[in-house]
């Protein structure tokens, strides 16, 4: 049996026994939603508490007028008689009543199966597959490709593509996109800028925008492209320069990109929204609902009608589109495209821009609610615990490619995945490089190297492999380690509903965490050769969860370190 295949056995078995003591929904209800939504078991989070818990007590509690204790414990009694029914007895050694909590001990025996269903799976364990898949747009990154990814895109970066990554092995139909703002006042000042700097390269006396972009990124560009042409672009339109800056600049964002392992499958043009109409067509489609208005010789959405806080301009007087006009018309494209869900993932200066555009999404009468925006917080970088600035002089910045080339891949991946996305994280360059068991990677990398070490040095008598006695393995530390190996697929479940993956970093550093204390405290190859057998089994199972935590990561398994 599966584990997410026990785990739905169980909870319809809580929702049977629930039932029988709640009285009947009064005609016309419906089912209860309490005991349709509270039945789910979840990971609890300390060990000793079982392997799965629930909280339901808590809730009927009060319809109840008992002690969430009392229920909890008649609750048990119920549970382990109707597992023993249903012909679960032989996977459910206990239930306990603690705190309030009903906790399901797995038997041994249950552990042993899930070690043999890893064992068989390999590298679709933990995966699933829907009848009728979801489909998922997840849209991140997103940089305006006016200069080099910052660190901040970096972690939008590794959030997203994980994230992508991590529902498609939950079985949604998984769409990464990347909108890219390629025309208005950004791509204008990159174009001024670059035409700046290739007249200075040719010394000519030049004023530099204002607000133009003082990288030396474009000080490059501008000298290189003096270099090679000379002055055959002096008297070649602003168009020319800005075409030729984005081009740039998007090759380098994709170049970052495809490095760092992340390969969009759409990339989105505001140019194309507005070539094609679709801008001018989502602005006709809110007039006819009457969603705009105009005033003051500008074009107003009315989004307080749908839950803004103000009014939005989306034509100024000049005729000119603001920014909401296109993203309006481009969500609205992605769910013409059949998506079921849209998940993007903006930055924290992003915040109130939410509200105004879910507004549009209820004008045009789509479901707003289908609109998950999550907001990625800011990066501080550190150095063994000392800050380091992200400013390095006028118009520079620390950027995402100098993080890769300094800790590699991997280790960027991880720590940008080692808070939730909603806060704030310090990446300490230092710890990220350090081979040692306080850097979270290394340790779990290690871990999985050393299992690969001892494999490869196993040498049994041939008939341990089909006879493997699992009933051998009865050490705290051996049980502990089955019981994380038995959590993988309701990690991955969990961490794809709440559209957060920090939780399979949490998840692979205890495993990690467990299997060196199982291997410091035990000897996996021994004179016991059935003994032997069942540990070598258990590592392999473990190796292989490894590998799957990490290929969610998108980080690389090592065989030796």
């Amino acid at each position: 049996m599966t584990v997410l295949g026990l785990e739905d056995r169980l909870s319809r078995l809580l929702q049977d026994a629930l039932r029988r003591t709640e009285p009947p929904p009064a005609l016309g209800q419906g089912p209860d939603p309490l005991l349709e939504g509270a039945c789910r078991w979840e990971i609890p989070k300390d060990p000793a508490f079982g392997d799965l818990s629930n909280s339901v007590a808590f809730k009927l509690a009060a319809r109840r007028k008992q002690p969430p204790q009392r229920l909890a414990e008649e609750l048990a009694a119920t549970v382990l008689s109707s597992c023993r029914e249903a012909g679960l007895g032989t996977q459910v050694a206990r239930v306990e009543a603690r705190g309030g909590f009903l906790n399901v001990f797995l038997s041994l025996q249950a552990l042993a199966g899930i070690v043999r269903t890893i064992l068989a799976q390999g590298p679709r364990y933990g995966v699933r597959r829907q009848a009728q898949p979801i489909a998922v747009n997840v849209e991140f990154v997103s940089a305006n490709p006016t200069g080099p990814l910052s660190v901040a895109h970096g972690r939008q970066a590794a959030v997203g593509d994980v994230l992508a990554r991590l529902l498609r092995s939950q079985g949604y139909r998984v769409t990464a996109e990347y909108y890219l703002n390629d025309e208005g006042r950004q791509i204008e000042l990159l174009g001024q800028s670059l035409r700046a700097r290739y007249l200075q390269g040719l010394f000519r006396e030049v004023v530099f925008p204002e607000d133009g972009y003082h990288g030396a990124y474009v000080a490059d560009s501008g000298s290189r492209l003096a270099k090679e042409i000379g002055d055959q672009a002096v008297d070649k339109p602003l168009d020319y320069f800005m075409e030729l800056g984005m081009k740039e600049q998007l090759a380098e964002i994709r170049r970052v990109l495809e490095r760092f392992g992340l390969t969009f499958d759409r990339w989105t043009s505001q140019r194309w929204l507005r070539t094609s109409g679709r801008i001018e067509a989502a602005l006709k489609a809110l007039q006819e609902r009457g969603a705009l208005y105009e005033a003051d010789g500008a074009l107003w959405f009315a989004s307080t009608k749908f839950g803004d806080d103000k009014d939005r301009v989306v034509r100024k007087r000049s005729g000119e589109m603001t920014y909401l006009a296109p993203d309006i018309a481009y969500h609205q494209w992605k769910f013409q495209q059949g998506c079921d869900r849209l998940v993007n993932l903006w930055g924290p200066d992003h915040h109130g821009y939410i509200a105004r555009v879910k507004a549009a999404m209820s004008a045009l009468g789509l479901p707003a609610e289908r609109l998950d925006v999550r907001i990625v917080q800011l990066v501080t970088l550190s150095r063994g615990g000392k800050p380091v600035p992200m400013s390095k002089r006028q118009g520079e910045f620390v950027t995402f490619h100098e993080i890769l080339d300094e800790v590699g891949v991997d280790a960027t991946r991880f720590f940008y995945l080692m808070r939730t996305m909603d806060s704030p994280l310090d990446f300490d360059l230092e710890l990220a490089k350090s081979e040692s068991q306080d850097n979270p990677v290394y340790y779990i990398q290690y871990a999985h190297a050393r299992i690969c070490s001892i494999l490869a040095k196993a040498r049994l008598p041939w008939w341990t492999r089909f006879r493997t006695d699992f009933g051998r393995l009865r050490e705290p530390e051996e049980r502990l380690l089955m019981h994380w190996l038995f959590q993988y697929p309701m990690v991955l479940r969990i961490c794809a509903l709440a559209v957060e993956p920090h939780g399979v970093t949490m998840y692979l550093r205890k495993l990690a965490e467990s299997f060196h204390v199982f291997y410091t405290k035990h000897r996996v190859i021994g004179e016991d050769a059935a003994l032997s057998a069942a540990r070598l089994a258990l590592i392999r199972a473990t190796r292989q969860v490894f590998a799957n935590g990490l290929g969610v990561l998108g980080i690389s398994a090592p065989t030796r370190m």
